[in-house]
């Protein structure tokens, strides 16, 4: 065991190096004496590097600041430079240490640097489709860390993600985002998070022949929140203004679930009126797939759809206004084709001739929209602004941009921009340049664009009890896209999207009471399909969020000044408590509301905790002392459990 005493430099310097080619064994740690000698970073470093091989040097310049250290260790012929350097933030109390690994030459293959899991609690990163809270529950294998599909073979990563991670000890770790980052969590059980830097049979593109490097930072701060506030004003972008108060307020309704592809104009007035029929409020109505004839032509099929614009006035007369799902793809039979490709508009081969093909879910050739090319963008933002100003249309369902769409082979603008997750920046920011004033818009991708007012929604959920993608990821994906910068967050559908089996009624009803709390709502399965109990509950759960609804819209502006998520987990106000740190079933809306819902099949009743301070129990009355468990609280089937902070 190691300790750094502070301003140490020559001892920090043996150490990182010694640790960062597997000199000391694998548990070997570092300390910072700063910080009362804490551990700061436990793991495996420099695997693969073999100190046989080559030789150390000093590579300090003149130039070098006075609390860096530098190695220089020859490896194979070619150079590779390890710089560690340590810096102390005395006025925030926070002690950071950047790695960077560089390559002279392309003759190295990859760096890698691995941390330990197993003594503290990780939170952040993406979304995976067995999400679990914190992440050291999940099992991912190596695999590049762009936005992805995690319904793939082998699964992706989440189109929404950050190269952020913090821990429950106070550390946190960013790295750079245009290293060529690979990433496994606790893969075959092994408790590390790995990260890799390598160009070779990857999607990134490293068309300068740039040689390899992995810099990232890790900070250490008294706790996790100290930590956390610290990274995310430094790393994390805050939004600069909060999407439409409406969506706050009402459901979205949406035709996919119900509906699949067979929608048409008199099933969508038809869907508007049972709505209205059974006392639903709607900030506004989704016309999903498929409404166009071929995919790419972002106009209606006028079989299915004879007078858009009168379906549009009718469902303004009857207090809707209308969305329309949209996505990246053009189809080969459409005819925009033609036009996109003698202007050159769609992504490219990588030798920026050909255009590339490329498979989805709805079609097994298609191009793609290359919105990394500024005329690409625009000529896709000015077709749909047409459709809003022929019919009328309100906004869009921006679907796909993952990065895993790319051709095989691609090439995206500007030349220098190594991370093929650029596709995914760039289509969000066309998205809301689409509608800029209003931003009732939707994606479902994120990378870097934390700063973009806009709703994130979650990925396609299935109607499924427990972690596989189903009600019990809800909470640990609203939470961990919070902690990564996306405050305005969509849960999917109510109840799933019935890809194989549609969800029976008690699902249902578990599944719109967590959404009561969430800071939007969105309906496609349709409660009357059920029963009356099931119309009563579910309509006194759309009540009880409008009733809240302000509350999200304060929390949401206060997201722009501060850049805390709306729905924030209970050790965002007990960061030291051990119990709050693992909670996965709970979340708090603000500081001061918690909420417990019951996600488990045939549960009349569930375990709550609640961290230190004074609660008010709005479900059964009375005041409750925190810091304890409830045990056995009972929650029929109609009942949602939540509480508000009085002191």
């Amino acid at each position: 065991m190691f300790y750094l005493p502070s301003g140490s430099t020559t001892l920090l310097l043996l150490i990182l190096f010694s640790v960062g080619l597997n000199l000391l064994p694998a548990d070997a740690e570092f300390l910072s004496g700063p910080l009362n000698k804490r551990v700061f970073l436990k793991g495996e470093f420099g695997i693969g590097l073999d100190p046989v091989a080559g030789e150390f040097r000093d590579c300090l310049t003149e130039d070098t600041e006075s609390q860096d250290s530098c190695v220089e260790y020859a490896y194979d012929g070619s150079k590779v430079h390890l710089t560690i350097y340590e810096a102390l933030n005395e006025t925030a109390d926070i002690n950071c240490t950047t790695v960077i690994w560089e390559a002279e030459d392309c003759t190295v293959d990859a760096f890698q640097d691995c941390f330990d899991l197993t003594d503290a609690y990780w939170y952040g990163g993406t979304l995976v489709r067995k999400q679990y809270w914190p992440i050291e529950g999940t099992s991912h294998d190596l695999a590049p860390y762009v936005t992805g599909n995690v319904a793939g073979v082998p699964p992706g990563y989440g189109g929404v993600l950050e190269r952020y991670w913090v821990n429950s000890d106070g550390m946190a770790l960013h790295v750079d985002w245009e290293v060529p980052l690979w990433v496994s969590v606790n893969a075959s059980g092994d408790q590390l998070l790995c990260l890799r830097s390598q160009y070779r049979d990857s999607p990134y593109s490293n068309h300068q022949d740039l040689p390899l490097s992995l810099r990232y930072t890790a900070c250490r701060g008294r706790d996790v929140r100290h930590v956390h506030d610290y990274m995310a004003a430094k790393h994390l972008p805050r939004p600069t203004a909060i999407p439409d108060e409406r969506l706050f307020r009402h459901p979205i309704w949406s035709t996919w679930a119900q509906y699949r592809k067979n929608i048409t104009q008199d099933l969508v007035l038809e869907f508007a009126d049972d709505i209205v029929a059974n006392g639903f409020a709607n900030a506004q109505m989704e016309i999903d797939d498929k409404w166009e004839t071929f995919y790419g032509d972002l106009d209606f099929d006028r079989q299915k759809f004879p007078d858009p614009a009168a379906m549009v006035a009718a469902l303004a007369a009857k207090g809707f206004r209308t969305t329309l799902w949209v996505h990246t793809f053009v189809g080969l039979d459409s005819p925009a084709i033609a036009d996109g490709l003698r202007r050159r508009l769609f992504v490219t081969d990588s030798g920026g001739r050909q255009p590339g093909l490329t498979a989805w879910w709805d079609e097994a050739s298609a191009m793609l929209v290359d919105f990394t090319n500024d005329r690409a963008a625009e000529w896709h933002a000015d077709r749909l602004r047409s459709l809003q100003t022929e019919y009328n249309i309100s906004s869009f369902k921006f679907d796909a941009g993952e990065s895993n769409w790319l051709p095989g082979c691609y090439r995206l603008s500007p030349l220098n921009r190594t991370n093929p997750s650029w596709y995914s920046t760039r289509y969000v920011e066309t998205a809301y340049g689409v509608d800029p004033d209003v931003r009732h818009q939707e994606v479902r991708v994120g990378a870097q664009t934390q700063h973009v007012p806009i709703f994130v929604r979650m990925f396609d959920k299935d109607s499924r009890w427990g972690y596989s993608n189903g009600i019990e990821t809800l909470i640990p994906h609203a939470l961990n896209v919070g902690i990564i910068g996306y405050p305005f967050v969509l849960p999917d559908m109510v109840g799933g999207n019935g890809y194989v089996v549609l969800p029976d009624r008690e699902l249902f009803v578990r599944w719109a009471q967590v959404n009561a709390f969430l800071p939007s709502v969105q309906y496609s399965i349709v409660p009357w399909q059920f029963d009356a109990e099931v119309v009563e509950i579910t309509r006194n759960m759309t009540d009880l969020h409008e009733s809240y609804a302000q509350k999200f819209i304060d929390l949401a502006r206060e997201s722009t000044v501060t850049g805390a998520p709306i729905v924030r987990p209970l050790w965002w106000i007990a960061p030291t408590d051990p119990v709050a740190l693992t909670i996965d079933s709970e979340f708090l809306v603000g500081d001061d509301l918690l909420v417990a819902p019951v996600v488990k099949e045939g549960a009349r009743s569930r375990d709550v905790y609640l961290p230190a301070g004074r609660w008010h129990d709005e479900l059964r009355g009375g005041d409750v002392d925190g810091a304890q468990w409830l045990i056995d609280y009972r929650v029929e089937l109609n009942e949602l459990p939540y509480f508000t902070k009085i002191a």
